[in-house]
């Protein structure tokens, strides 16, 4: 009995031993980094003709660990400079900003919310005018995107509920051309050079040919695909809010508002890649 007692022990405190070690040497997958510029469309299933942009500057928590700051899968955005909402016509790509939802206490706009694991479930709640939503969704395996579901939370003045979806956007680039209406009341054909750089910042570069021969430039933050530019115009403050519309089903392209008067904001124009050249 001493012969079979003696490696039976021995085998249980090996296999114990290995168990243990096991679980020592394999580390624990360090969390992706989601942190940046996203673009969130919700599709409502009342009214999918139109949907909501969502776009954000979204901040990625850290913890450090060993002395080095990893993601720790907490995810936030608040403020003007970090998120933005749009309204847009699916067939038409018309914008309105600040959202579709009336007005509810605070009026504010914001993001949180969490996730474990590559490619796992995201979790996040978003305020839009004072009103909140839950969001349940899934991560892409490179985590440059999402699907999922959101509904508004009880008691709602914006009750809704539908479909959303999430994309790391590039940042905003290239030549476009178009008709804009300027500062001075006239619509030109004009010339628009967009550069995005690393701190996020626009630099927006105008050539008007018709019937006006002036150039000026503008400069200003950007979220997600949304931004707000300002320059000085014939010696005159000016402002204009836009938005790229990257929709495969419509033409890539950039809409402006004249926000130089906030409490009378006007649509601008729209502008579109130009013309191919032989």
């Amino acid at each position: 009995m001493r012969k079979l007692f003696v490696p039976a022990l021995l085998i249980g405190v090996a296999a114990t031993l290995l168990a243990c070690s096991g679980r020592s040497s394999i580390p624990q997958s360090p969390l992706p980094n989601i942190g940046g510029a996203w673009e969130f469309k919700t599709v409502s299933n009342s009214n999918p003709a139109t949907y909501t942009g969502i776009e954000v500057a979204l901040k990625a928590g850290q913890v450090l660990v060993n002395g080095v700051e990893q993601p720790n899968g907490q995810v936030s955005a608040t403020g003007a400079t970090q998120i933005a909402f749009l309204t847009i016509d699916a067939s038409t790509g018309a914008v309105s900003f600040g959202g579709s939802c009336a007005l509810t206490g605070d009026g504010s706009y914001s993001m949180a919310g969490s996730f474990a694991a590559l490619g796992g479930p995201f979790n996040f709640t978003y305020t839009e005018r004072g009103n909140v939503f839950n969001v349940t969704a899934t991560l892409s395996g490179d985590n440059q995107s999402f699907l999922g579901t959101y509904s508004s939370v009880a008691g709602s003045n914006c009750s809704d509920t539908g479909t959303i979806t999430g994309t790391v956007v590039p940042k905003l680039s290239g030549t476009y051309v178009g008709q804009l209406a300027l500062p001075d009341g006239t619509t030109d054909s004009v010339t628009a050079t967009f550069s995005e750089d690393s701190s996020s910042t626009l630099t927006l570069n105008l050539v008007a040919t018709s019937p006006d021969n002036t150039n000026f430039t503008m400069s200003g933050p950007v979220t997600g695909n949304a931004f707000l530019v300002q320059g000085t115009f014939q010696g005159q403050a000016v402002s204009y809010a836009g938005y790229f519309e990257p929709t495969p089903s419509l033409v890539p392209s950039f809409y402006f508002v004249n926000t130089t008067n906030a409490a009378q904001p006007s649509y601008a124009g729209t502008l579109v890649p130009p013309p191919p050249t032989n």
